[in-house]
């Protein structure tokens, strides 16, 4: 059983297996770039606080993000390879069979039900998530000087790094073989895949993310600013009244003189302040991280398990 199913995927595995080599060179080769110029344009001595060394560190990141930005932007596309990889995969390991009628075949020749969907998850799910591990790692390293400068929780480390990517990729599997199984039809299940892996993913990052702890939310002064760690995740900010309501900067301005926006933002600041404006900021710690990546795993892998489940339901009791 474990020989029929390679010789029916060894294709998909070459195909992957090139493409991560060759996305491992790319990302070598220019990651090679993007350290030696984080050290040499002083970028690493901004960030470590030594900042009076070089008094033009903002110029210095600018420089930096200008030269690779391209790079950096183009990363996020990889939150896509779970998704490609579940509807090429997933999306047919089961329908396939089901569709051509093949696994009754295999279902007389003593391979029972359980063992037959058994052997074919376990080495397609290890295969491509050990795929994906490969792929995190080196990305974890190339991404290492953005990391430092965005944060641990910017949505290209956050959902690249760490164990949830490998939770997305399970999660994504899950889904495409489920849909497989129920559709018995591996185009419309790929569809499906798409729909669902999407209506959950793009939730979670936008709206449920951001509480898996009750974020903290703290008011500054406006002269002095506020003074967060740069791995801190700011969720919101604006400003507030001396009554504690939330206001936009218009209030600030009809407060004082309005010409001093244009002429001395810092006289405006210190007029706002005298009126009793504060900033405010609502953000999550950069302390949290390692709990958000735990909560959010457990959370895509819990809808794993019960995909699979109901996948193995449905082979035991429902197809014939």
């Amino acid at each position: 059983m474990i020989w029929l199913t390679w010789r029916q995927h060894r294709g998909e595995a070459l195909v992957i297996g090139t493409t991560l080599a060759a996305l491992a060179i790319l990302l070598i080769v220019t990651g090679r770039e993007i350290y030696n110029s984080y050290t040499q344009l002083g970028v690493a001595a901004c960030l470590a606080n030594t900042s009076t060394l070089n008094p033009n560190c903002g110029t210095v990141i600018n420089t930096f993000v200008d030269q690779f930005g391209f790079l950096h932007a183009a990363v996020p596309w990889l939150n896509l390879v779970p998704l490609l990889v579940a509807m090429l995969v997933g999306a047919p390991l089961v329908a396939r069979e089901l569709e051509g009628g093949t696994h009754r075949m295999v279902w007389t020749q003593g391979v029972t039900r359980l063992r037959w969907l058994a052997v074919k998850l376990a080495l397609v799910i290890a295969g491509c998530l050990l795929a994906e591990g490969v792929m995190i790692a080196v990305l974890t390293w190339w991404g290492g000087p953005f990391t430092r400068l965005s944060g641990s929780f910017s949505t290209d480390a956050f959902d690249l790094e760490g164990t949830v990517p490998l939770a997305y990729m399970a999660f994504a599997l899950a889904v495409a073989v489920a849909s497989g199984t129920l559709l018995r039809r591996a185009l419309p299940a790929m569809a499906l895949t798409m729909a669902l892996f999407m209506g959950v993913r793009l939730p979670v990052d936008t709206w449920i993310r951001p509480h898996y702890q009750a974020p903290i939310t703290r008011n500054f002064d406006l002269v002095s600013g506020e003074s967060l760690d740069r791995q801190d995740w700011v969720i919101d900010s604006g400003f507030i009244d001396s009554q504690g309501r939330s206001v936009d900067f218009t209030a600030l301005i009809n407060a004082c003189d309005p010409n001093l926006l244009g002429e001395d933002k810092l006289t405006l600041i210190q007029c706002a302040q005298g009126h009793g404006f504060q900033g405010r900021v609502v953000y999550q710690p950069a302390n949290r991280l390692a709990t958000f990546q735990a909560i959010e795993t457990a959370l895509y892998m819990a809808m794993t398990a019960g995909l699979l489940g109901l996948t193995v339901f449905w082979v035991r009791r429902r197809v014939s």
